[in-house]
């Protein structure tokens, strides 16, 4: 029994949280539409489900948070009260306190918080009409008991609650066909699919080789044909579970129309947001990682680049700022953009803030490219604003931008126009465990580069490639792109002296660069593998896999290359 109500206990955890998620962009959607009711019954229907749930399960102090603002929002809806910023901001307070409840819930530590302030101020909004506020929290509570109580079927309490949730459209109930996987097993079958995929590798490899040698003997042509079937199957389970792993990216994104909102109001500014591609579905590991980097960026965006209502109107731009942010899928690329119509970055600021703190000299902030100016905001400490307050100034923001994004393997590019606003674009992969790779050699050492990062291969000779001021270039179709040896770059043993060169170009995003090597060897399906003790986000290398003859091989990071080898880019 105690199994069963820890089950339904961490069921209703994760319901609450989903549905409280909702709430946040809800109400700022009102906020900007005014009262709309099917909106306020939405909120409402949370608000009861999670009520009754709570009461069930004798988490009172949920109960008396959740029935006092659903009394609140039921007169709301019925238009017995107005709907002002107060009363927003004590309903999204009230949202809060659940998750903190919700949080000592969760970590059974069987703390209690003192929940009599918000409930007066609860009140408070009900004053106005005190025989009303009565009858409707009368009426409120004989709901409870009709519909909050469930059968006495312990095992049936997640279904009402999905039902309760699903009133308006019963035909999408999932009760039944829902199922809820611990995300450890499911990191388990990703591990054991990976390992399939490396045996499956081999098995090819040693039946070509068999098919070559014995190509009339009928055994082998058995054996070809079930390796092919189970090549099919293997990459059919490999999808599967990739969609398994895959999670829509408004997980994230809901949380930021409040988080826009409470800042703009803090700052005494009006900024709208516009949110598009949020159905963009990406790896788990992707919104574990991307919320924090994404916070930065408009923290940054609205306390750093969109002007006051005063200096907006006399530089002719609409009032209210405007930050953008999208999501969609390039390739095998997830690209994520935010963007703000604010005043942009002032390069020249920027770099005399870097002498200032010693991060470049004079001389090289007078040779420097604007592209790499603006980079040097993801130097750790550091920061434009001259005071430090609660939203900036402590050089922390970018940073953290930079780590997390390097740990999945990605890279951020900015753009920026003084006067007219800023764009930050994340470009990760797709999926961190399976990838498609370009085996090569250079020298006596082979490598993998994921194919997400390579433009084109092509074969040059040696004459093709000039010097200019001590950095070789080549020209390929009329662009001049700097070439690098591979072997040079890795520390390897040096690449063959001969006449003929093979080139990969390397484009992350607007940066491109050439990496000359020895051969090339073929496209590979590869699982990443992590090494002990290295440090990814300060390294050319993203791990190493096993390839189909059985070798060990480095998976290199072409970000990283170019950010500490080569100094193109910052991430």
């Amino acid at each position: 029994m105690s199994d069963d109500l820890d089950e339904i206990i961490s069921e209703f955890l994760t319901e609450a949280e989903e549905s409280l998620d909702k709430i946040d962009p809800l109400f700022v959607e009102i906020e900007k539409k005014g009262h709309d009711k099917d909106l306020l019954n939405e909120i409402f229907r949370i608000m009861h489900t999670l009520k009754g749930a709570a009461g069930f399960l004798g988490f009172q102090q949920i109960v008396d948070v959740a029935h006092s603002a659903e009394n609140v929002l039921k007169k709301l809806r019925d238009g017995e009260i107005t709907f002002t910023k107060n009363l927003t901001d004590v309903i999204l307070h009230s949202v809060d306190m659940l998750r903190l409840l919700l949080d000592h819930i969760k970590s059974k530590d069987g703390e209690q918080e003192d929940i009599t302030y918000l409930l007066k101020d609860l009140d408070a909004l009900l004053q106005k009409d005190s025989e009303a506020s009565q009858i409707s929290t009368q009426h409120s509570e004989n709901e409870n008991i009709e519909s909050s109580i469930p059968d006495a079927k312990i095992n049936e309490t997640t279904c009402q609650i999905n039902e309760e949730k699903e009133k308006i459209a019963p035909e999408k109930r999932e009760c039944q066909q829902t199922l809820r996987v611990d995300v450890n097993k499911l990191d388990k079958v990703m591990d054991l699919t990976g390992e399939v995929v490396l045996v499956r590798n081999r098995l090819l490899n040693i039946v070509n080789f068999l098919e070559l040698k014995y190509a009339d003997d009928p055994i082998v042509q058995n054996l070809f044909e079930t390796v092919s079937f189970l090549d099919l199957v293997t990459s059919d389970m490999q999808i599967a579970v990739m969609k398994m792993r895959m999670q829509p990216i408004k997980k994230v994104f809901g949380k930021f129309p409040r988080l826009v909102r409470d800042i703009s109001n803090s700052l005494g500014k009006e900024v709208t947001l516009k949110v598009s591609g949020e159905d963009t579905e990406v790896d788990k590991s992707v919104i574990e990682h991307i919320g924090d980097p994404l916070v930065h960026i408009i923290r940054n965006s609205v306390d750093h680049g969109i002007e006051h209502v005063d200096v907006r109107r006399a530089n002719g731009k609409d009032e209210k700022g405007t930050i953008e942010i999208s999501a969609y899928q390039k390739g095998n690329q997830i690209v994520i953009e935010v963007k703000d119509d604010g005043k942009g970055i002032d390069l020249n600021k920027v770099k005399e803030k870097a002498i200032t703190k010693g991060l470049i000299t004079i001389e090289e902030a007078g040779r420097m490219s604007d592209n790499e100016a603006i980079n040097l905001i993801f130097q750790p400490g550091f920061s434009t604003v001259d005071i430090a307050t609660e939203l900036s100034g402590r050089g922390v923001g970018m940073d953290v931008v930079k780590t997390n994004i390097s740990k999945l393997n990605g890279y951020v590019e900015v753009s920026t126009k003084k006067g007219e606003g800023t764009c930050f674009k994340i470009i990760i992969p797709l999926t961190l465990a399976i990838i498609q790779v370009l085996m090569v050699r250079a020298g006596k050492s082979y490598y993998a580069i994921p194919l997400s990062n390579i433009e084109e291969t092509l074969k040059i000779s040696k004459k093709d490639m000039t010097s200019v001021a001590g950095q070789n270039i080549v020209n390929i179709r009329g662009r001049v792109l700097p070439i690098y040896e591979l072997s040079a770059i890795t520390g390897g043993n040096g690449a063959d002296n001969e006449p003929q060169r093979y080139v990969v170009v390397i484009a992350l995003g607007e940066t491109k660069f050439c990496l000359a090597l020895d051969e090339l060897l073929g496209q590979e399906e590869i699982v990443i593998k992590n090494i002990d003790g290295l440090q990814t986000d300060s390294s050319y290398v993203l791990g190493a896999t096993i390839t189909g003859e059985g070798k060990v091989v480095l998976i290199l990071d072409p970000a990283g290359i170019s950010r500490y080898k080569l100094g193109l880019i910052n991430t």
